[in-house]
Formats: C-alpha cells, sequence, structure tokens
C-alpha cells in the first residue's frame, strides 16, 4: 500500500484547495476590481418587511419547539423584521384561539403567521400552521394541521416554514435540509452532519480516523473520503449507523465527491501522476471516465441544470487555480479560486467560489452560471470560505473568521444581510435537502 504524508494527503484532500489557495496568493495580489462591484454596498440600511410570529404561552415542549424553531428560520432568511415578542398585543394565543387580526395589523406587519403544537389523544403530535398576507384580506393565504410522530416535530417545523415561505413568497423555503462538513478534531480531521438552522451537530465518522470531504447523497447516505494510519484515502458511504467503504478502481487517495442532482452521476477528484483528476461516472462508482485535463483538479460540484464545475490549474507552471465549468475556466485569471458551487436562484443559477485576496484572506464572489457579470459578496471582513446554497436557492452559508469570531454565516441573496449560525468552523462545506416525506406528512 502508497503510504502518504498525512499533512499533505490533507491539505489536498480537503477537496476545495483552500490550503493551496492561501499559499499561492501572489506577493502582489492582481487587481481586484476584476472581482467586480461589492453588492452589500449601501443596502445593509434598507428597510425590511415586519412579519408577526405569534407568541406560545403553552408550557408544552413540542409547542415551544415549533414556535421557536419558524421563528428563528424567519429571521435566518434575512428577509423580514420579526416583531419582538414583548410587542405582541395582549390576548389568547392558546392552539385553538383566533388570531386577533386587528390588534396585530397596528404594529404594521404585512404578514402574520402563527403555529402550534400539542399532543394528540392517538400518541402523535399534531402541529398547526396559518399564515395571513395582509394585503390579501383576512382569509388565511396558508393553513395546515398535521400529526407525526414525536421525534419529526423539529423537522415539521422546518417543513412548515418552508410552506409558509411559499405561500407569502410563491417559492418554498429550504430549512427542511441538512449541512455536512469536515472539522479538526483532536489529531485528525472529522465529518459532522447539522440541522439548516445549527441544531444537532453530531460527529458522525470514526475519531481515530482521519475523515474529509463529506457530502450527501441519496436518502439517508453520506459519502466522505477516510484515512487510517496514514493510508490513502478511500470513499465511504455512512448510513443507518454503517460505514461502508466503495469498491473504486483507483490505489491512490480520492479527494473529494459529488453528485448531480437526482443523484444519477457521481464525479470524484482522485491523485494521478503527481497532481489530480475529476472522473465521473454511475453513482455506485462504475464506469468512470476521466474529463479534466489540467494536472490540478479538484472540488467538483453539479449545477442544477447539469454543468460541472470544479478547481483546475497547473501549480508548475503559473501556481494559479481556477473555476472551470464543463471544461472552460471561467474565474478570473491571476486569482486562486476555491470551493465553487451554485445557487438556483430566483433569477437564475448563480455560481459562486472563493478568491484568495491576499493576508491569507479569502473572499466570496458570485457571477452567473458560466461566469458572466461577477460580484463580490464579501470584502474586508476577514477571511470567508466552503460556500454552499440553500435549497431553495435564497441563501449561502459559509465559514467565516469576521470580527474574530469564527463560526458559520448565513447570507440572504435576497437582502444580503449576513447572520452568524453557530461558533463551529470547518471546511467543505455541503448543503442538501432532506429526503421528501411521506405523502400525508407534507405540510
Amino acid at each position: 500500500m502508497r503510504i502518504v504524508s498525512i499533512s499533505l494527503a490533507v491539505t489536498a484532500a480537503l477537496s476545495v484547495s483552500q490550503a493551496h489557495a492561501q499559499a499561492q496568493t501572489p506577493s502582489k495580489p492582481p487587481n481586484e476590481d476584476l472581482l467586480g462591484e461589492f453588492v452589500v454596498t449601501g443596502v445593509q440600511q434598507e428597510q425590511l418587511p415586519k412579519i408577526a410570529i405569534l407568541p406560545s404561552l403553552s408550557p408544552d415542549l413540542e409547542d415551544v419547539v415549533v414556535r421557536s424553531v419558524v421563528r428563528r428560520d424567519f429571521e435566518l432568511t434575512g428577509m423580514y423584521e420579526v416583531i419582538d415578542d414583548a410587542k405582541a398585543p395582549a390576548g389568547l394565543y392558546g392552539f385553538d384561539d383566533p388570531v386577533d387580526i386587528d390588534a396585530w395589523r397596528k404594529l404594521g406587519p404585512e404578514s402574520i403567521v402563527k403555529v402550534a403544537a400539542r399532543k394528540h389523544n392517538s400518541g402523535k403530535i399534531q402541529v398547526f400552521g396559518l399564515a395571513y398576507f395582509l394585503s390579501v384580506g383576512k382569509d388565511p393565504v396558508y393553513e395546515k394541521t398535521l400529526l407525526v410522530d414525536k421525534e419529526l416535530v423539529r423537522v415539521t417545523a422546518h417543513r412548515i416554514t418552508d410552506a409558509l415561505l411559499g405561500a407569502l413568497t410563491g417559492r418554498p423555503g429550504g430549512f427542511a435540509s441538512r449541512f455536512t462538513f469536515a472539522a479538526k478534531w483532536g489529531r485528525h480531521h472529522r465529518v459532522f452532519t447539522m440541522d439548516a438552522d445549527g441544531h444537532d451537530l453530531t460527529p458522525v465518522s470514526d475519531p481515530k480516523a482521519t475523515s474529509i470531504a463529506p457530502a450527501w447523497g441519496s436518502g439517508e447516505q453520506l459519502f466522505y473520503l477516510r484515512s487510517d494510519e496514514y493510508a490513502p484515502f478511500k470513499l465511504f458511504r455512512y448510513e443507518r449507523q454503517k460505514h461502508i467503504a466503495l469498491d473504486l478502481p483507483f490505489k491512490t487517495s480520492v479527494y473529494s465527491v459529488a453528485f448531480n442532482h437526482d443523484y444519477t452521476k457521481l464525479a470524484i477528484a482522485v491523485a494521478e501522476n503527481g497532481g489530480s483528476s475529476i472522473y465521473v461516472g454511475d453513482p455506485d462508482g462504475k464506469n468512470l471516465n476521466r474529463i479534466s485535463k489540467t494536472p490540478l483538479s479538484t472540488h467538483p460540484v453539479f449545477s442544477p441544470s447539469g454543468k460541472l464545475a470544479w478547481i483546475g490549474g497547473n501549480p508548475a507552471k503559473d501556481g494559479s487555480q481556477r473555476v472551470y465549468v464543463d471544461g472552460k475556466a471561467v474565474s478570473p485569471p491571476g486569482f486562486v479560486a476555491a470551493a465553487p458551487t451554485f445557487c438556483d436562484t430566483e433569477d437564475g443559477i448563480r455560481l459562486v467560489y472563493a478568491v484568495g485576496v491576499g493576508n491569507d484572506h479569502q473572499d466570496l464572489v458570485m457571477s452567473a452560471e458560466t461566469g458572466q457579470g461577477i460580484a463580490r459578496l464579501t470584502q474586508n471582513q476577514g477571511s470567508n470560505a466552503y460556500p454552499a446554497c440553500s435549497p431553495d436557492g435564497r441563501m449561502l452559508a459559509f465559514f467565516s473568521t469576521r470580527q474574530n469570531k469564527k463560526g458559520l454565516y448565513m447570507m440572504s441573496l435576497k437582502r444580503w444581510r449576513t447572520q452568524k449560525v453557530i461558533s463551529q468552523y470547518g471546511e467543505s462545506l455541503r448543503w442538501a435537502p432532506l429526503p421528501a416525506p411521506a405523502a400525508s406528512a407534507t405540510p
């Protein structure tokens, strides 16, 4: 078996070439005008529409959970000013109590939301969601009652939020989803999962192994790269509490993995000829064909339209790394690029990636799917890296060191507001929707 330096292997297999991006940034930074204008300039003070989310006065845990989850989701969207609970009009707020629309209207919301939950005599939990859009009258634009198992209360609350956003904006939300990423854990890197609101941070890989570069597969499958005792990284699948090594036709390290939108194609980056190459094939790792041509090729990611992006370059020639989309370099020359992702926004598919800007810092930029119309998303706010987009295309998550407050941040791609979600810092962030619920449980 070929033994590799664990430090070099981890650097490469983190899948976004982040360490390369920092180390190879030119001593004289290139012209940052090529990165476009900073889109957030002048919009931070934009007045957001107000939304009222009725308070919960119930002592029942399920009611508190549902209401707090929905409120937090709406805050994280960055699209609304959620009215403070302290301003709630006096009144009754039980499960069956009607909404006093006239009293709430005086606080100036554009929309009113009520969510509640209680135990049902069937042993399940009854979850209720209701929304009014005041400009269209006093009839609700959304009303739903669900019976769910106790352990599904939290995810049901996220699905209620997504449905409420659909009713209020015409585009369902993306909170019924999950993150995965790798982070330092003692001597090793370990793979974690987490809900879209930062809840339930869970390590899933063996603490005695080095595990990196995770990606969601279909259903409950999670794929990641793992090295035991300094051996080359192998591709593993985690499902139903089992870790299963995939049989791939490579003896060298696998550096990163990605699936297309419907999980019918697999893309992997593999150590090869002193560099790395991108292969695409069947989701089980069969029929793999090399599709990259640059000596360095890593971090593949599929666009919702079926295009494939990756980081490519020739370190021996000029040290640069650029984003390639279907084999064509699309990021600005002279900048070391890393970690591409695609966002399926209301305005079309957008490509987001990190670029080195000197002082070991990175900023995020956004463009059209094939590179045109570039604009900056971050500037002079620490180092920002590993972007991942929400399933609804309205939010961008990333790791940042801004204001010496490391953590996972979330930016609204509608209002450009950025909020810290959790203090955990990591790399190789991926964000994917949860499997669809049973038809009887759909909000």
